[in-house]
């Protein structure tokens, strides 16, 4: 049989691109594969720039930023999102289009092969794999993003600051939402990494409820990159990014858009009553003249060596709002973290898989400032216990190998003609 997967270039990036990286290696290692599988190509090399904001300039955001607040960005009115065929409508249907253009190389290959099977790993690609496929072949879509696409994109690119329960009820949203509903449902299968995972996608849109009961489960795995300073002392690799030595340092890695939580986790900090026991949070991944001055704050800007920095805390924090099933918690099970989770979505997973993690009771300032001081509290030796356990879970459950056997397994039982 063969099998094409569909969508942009390969990259270590989150999403579909980052996902068909760790599945493009997963396959390349050695061992029998009975399918032929096509992957989309890997994304050129981007151009470092060698510009950059100074140090004395990103401290000078970031007092602005303490003091006064963040700096005023045009937001369009609610009322002008409001109106139907608006500004979202617009947006929306250009990201839909980009999407499909993104996926056009591996479409056109995977009709040049007269693939049997084609895995569409976004809605916008997999309507266009349904417009151009010939009879027999089926059409998958691997959901990656962990809500409807017009919700993320009027939401954390439109007016992050609302509640994206106002967003969701926007008329020009609604339309987009009915659009990726009708794909979903007329693709021959839908797939997800955990049932915790879909209930994401219908608390957004209950009237995927449908889709979603008849949807297959195909569990991630993934392996971060090798470590840059693979011999570096936790006290060095402290040094070097201004993390204080001594004192428990908890991990905060994406970016700020609101369906992170981040905001939520600058919250919990402030919550922090005053006798809370000595501990930092380092954030890792938006700019650094992004974040305020905070005591217990530490903020790293974009990394490039993730897992020398996981190597230097002693956990992970992940309070997402919305959560599929990130590829950076992996990781962090790999390196053999504790974690702080919210009890949303994938996480739920993690934890019903056995990895080493607290989850905060809602997802709150207050339960998340709860959290931060059980782990600043705890001591040296059952944070250990906990990162073993992480890692176990990541040996037992989310290793490339478990990702290539499972997908070996999918196609296996597609050609003998089994349900998932």
């Amino acid at each position: 049989m063969i099998v094409a997967h569909l969508g942009p270039a390969t990259g270590r990036q989150g999403g579909p691109a980052g996902y068909l990286a760790q599945l493009a290696a997963a396959m390349a290692a050695p061992g029998t594969v009975a399918h032929t599988v096509l992957l989309p190509p890997p994304a050129s090399p981007s151009v470092t720039s060698k510009g950059g904001a100074s140090a004395i300039l990103t401290t000078l955001r970031r007092l602005r930023r303490t003091w006064l607040g963040d700096p005023p960005v045009y937001r369009p009115a609610m009322d002008d999102l409001a109106r139907e065929d608006g500004p979202v409508a617009v947006q929306f249907d250009e990201v839909w289009a980009a999407m499909q253009a993104d996926a056009a190389v591996s479409i056109a290959q995977a009709r040049e092969a007269r693939a049997d099977l084609w895995f569409a790993h976004d809605a916008p690609t997999a309507e266009a794999a349904l417009a151009t496929r010939r009879p027999g072949q089926r059409v998958c879509l691997l959901a990656h993003n962990p809500m409807p696409l017009a919700l993320y994109i009027a939401w954390c690119w439109g007016v992050p600051e609302a509640q994206w329960e106002d967003v969701a009820a926007l008329p020009d949203v609604r339309r987009g939402l009915a659009r990726e509903r009708a794909v979903m449902a007329a693709v021959d299968q839908v797939v997800v990494p955990s049932m915790e995972a879909a209930a994401e996608l219908t608390r957004v849109d209950p009237a995927l409820g449908t889709v979603m009961h008849g949807a297959a489960t195909l569990l991630t795995g993934a392996a971060g990159p090798a470590r840059l300073q693979p011999r570096a002392s936790v006290a060095a690799l402290r040094e070097t990014r201004g993390l204080p030595i001594g004192v428990p340092v908890g991990l905060f890695i994406g970016n700020a858009q609101p369906y992170r939580g981040l905001d939520l986790l600058l919250k919990a900090l402030d919550a922090l009553p005053p006798d809370a026991p000595d501990g930092v949070v380092a954030v890792a991944g938006c700019p650094a003249d992004a974040l305020p001055f905070h005591p217990r704050l530490r903020a790293l800007g974009p990394v490039a060596d993730v897992m020398d920095l996981l190597a230097a805390v002693d956990f992970v924090i992940n309070v997402n709002r919305f959560s599929l099933f990130d590829l950076s918690t992996i990781e962090a099970l790999q390196a053999s973290r504790p974690l702080l989770l919210s009890p949303t979505g994938g996480n739920l997973t993690f934890a019903s898989l056995g990895a080493g993690c607290t989850l905060a009771a809602t997802n709150s300032p207050p339960a998340i400032a709860e959290g931060l001081a059980r782990f600043f509290a705890m001591d040296d030796a059952t944070r250990v216990l906990m990162g073993l356990r992480s890692r176990g879970c990541y040996e037992s459950h989310l290793t490339p190998e478990h990702l290539r056997a499972r997908h070996l397994a999918l196609y296996d039982a597609t050609l003998a003609g089994a349900r998932w």
